[in-house]
């Protein structure tokens, strides 16, 4: 598997407050990367510079080849990156196909004609497709959390950029999109996603990463990453003995 995203030594302040002061990794094309650590380790920062929300001071991005580090959150949605929020706000007065539709094609650059068999495939492989003319304001938070995916795969995302899309959910509901994510790794798109799920990161993902205080903490090994005394010590707190 080649290298589709590559993070070099990116820098990301809010003023004078350092969120990132430095972080390299590299994302393999096809799996599924975890994301893990502390509130307030530049979890979301890290998400929001991939997407351009934030621009980083020094460093680069680079995806599918090509340095994104400064270009605007269209253009690279339109080269293939797409992102989920941890609390969805769709548009409630819309259906679910209508949702899809706005990400399909707005969020794409394509046009309503050609937006819409990606909508429906994005429908379908989330399990939303009974309900793709129900009001999302009438949908529960699982098929909330699963419109929130469709809208994001209907941009036909090389990555997916996922942000604890598991928060809130019941034991079941968690297992549910467990599964939803290994049916979608299955079709070949490439994931990085953020969770507090322990159980979700070890089970679900290729290789995990721990961030503290906006830098590399550990990376590798999903299990092996959460029985690092270093990594439980910071992110659960448990004192090495």
């Amino acid at each position: 598997m080649s290298t589709i995203l590559k993070v070099e030594d990116i820098h990301v302040a809010y003023g004078r407050i350092k969120i990132i002061p430095g972080l390299s990794f590299e994302l393999r094309e096809g799996e599924v990367l975890g994301v893990i650590g502390p509130n307030g380790a530049g979890k979301t920062t890290l998400m929001n510079a991939l997407i351009g929300l934030v621009i980083p001071t020094q460093g680069k991005i680079i995806f599918d080849g090509v340095d994104i580090t400064k270009m605007s959150p269209e253009k690279r949605c339109h080269l293939g990156l797409g992102r989920t929020y941890q609390i969805p706000r769709p548009f409630e007065g819309m259906t679910v196909f209508e949702n899809v539709l706005v990400g399909a094609s707005y969020g794409a650059g394509r046009t309503e004609a050609k937006a819409r068999p990606y909508c429906i495939e994005a429908i379908k492989k989330v399990g939303l497709y009974e309900k793709k003319d129900i009001l999302a304001g009438q949908l529960t938070l699982l098929d909330r959390k699963r419109l929130e995916i469709a809208r994001a795969l209907g941009t036909n995302p090389k990555i997916l950029l996922l942000d604890e899309v598991a928060a809130g959910l019941t034991e079941a509901e968690v297992q549910d999109v467990q599964d939803l994510v290994a049916d979608l790794k299955t079709t070949g798109i490439t994931i990085m996603w953020i969770e507090h799920v322990i159980k979700t990161m070890v089970e679900s993902t290729d290789k995990l990463m721990c961030l503290s205080t906006g830098s590399l903490l550990r990376y590798g090994d999903p299990l092996e990453t959460m029985n690092c005394a270093e990594v439980q010590e910071v992110y659960l707190g448990v004192d090495e003995e």
